[in-house]
């Protein structure tokens, strides 16, 4: 039985069919339109130098974002290479008078979480979504890739220290500066402020 031949490959067709799909994956990763712009193309300038290798194994689609996924580990080692940058609108109240979090990782008692009140509604929820990008954006360049690639493309612990030359020391700094710094954004500005109530 003679193999079917690999499936064809539509360049032109690629930002219309694929091109917003791309854009919507790494806008969600990188939260920049310029960057995820410019990965969307750096993925079809690559795609199309490597069209000859393409055996049709895979879908078109699923081909262009296994393209796309490895430009965004080249643009995460880039930001990784780049100077640390301060914190935007840095808060002195925002330094602990003490350790956090105790040898295996978890909240230290006297400063671990108090329960959240439930988001029941969808657009409680969507405002909660929506805030919680906004404070992922406001961490450090470092500690947005590393919380990233940990927790939004679940890649594994192993795996991001080897993508970011990062020892597992550094990481767990890292994660928990993260933690941290996005538990008092959203305690701040999603339920530090009342719900409004109705008029009697």
């Amino acid at each position: 039985m003679t193999a079917s031949p690999p499936a064809l490959l539509d360049p032109p067709q690629w930002p219309d069919r694929y091109g917003p799909e791309l854009y919507h994956y790494a806008y969600r990763r990188v939260h920049n339109a310029d960057a995820a712009a410019e990965l969307v193309q750096e993925a079809f300038l690559s795609a199309l130098a490597a069209r000859a290798s393409f055996r049709g194994e895979a879908s078109e689609r699923s081909w262009l974002f296994v393209i796309l996924k490895r430009k965004l580990v080249d643009f995460y080692r880039q930001q990784a290479r780049q100077p640390l940058a301060a914190a935007p609108e840095a808060d002195p109240e925002e330094e602990a008078p003490g350790p956090l979090f105790g040898p295996d990782g978890h909240w230290l008692p006297a400063h671990a979480p108090q329960p959240w009140p439930a988001a029941d509604a969808a657009l409680e929820q969507q405002e909660l979504q929506q805030i919680l990008a906004a404070c992922q954006r406001r961490l450090p360049p470092r500690q947005q890739l590393v919380f990233a690639r940990r927790f939004v493309e679940e890649i594994s612990t192993e795996e991001v220290c080897q993508e970011l030359a990062l020892s597992a020391a550094n990481f767990w700094v890292l994660v928990h500066r993260a933690k941290l710094s996005l538990r008092r954004c959203l305690e701040r500005h999603w339920l530090g402020t009342p719900p409004p109530t109705s008029a009697a």
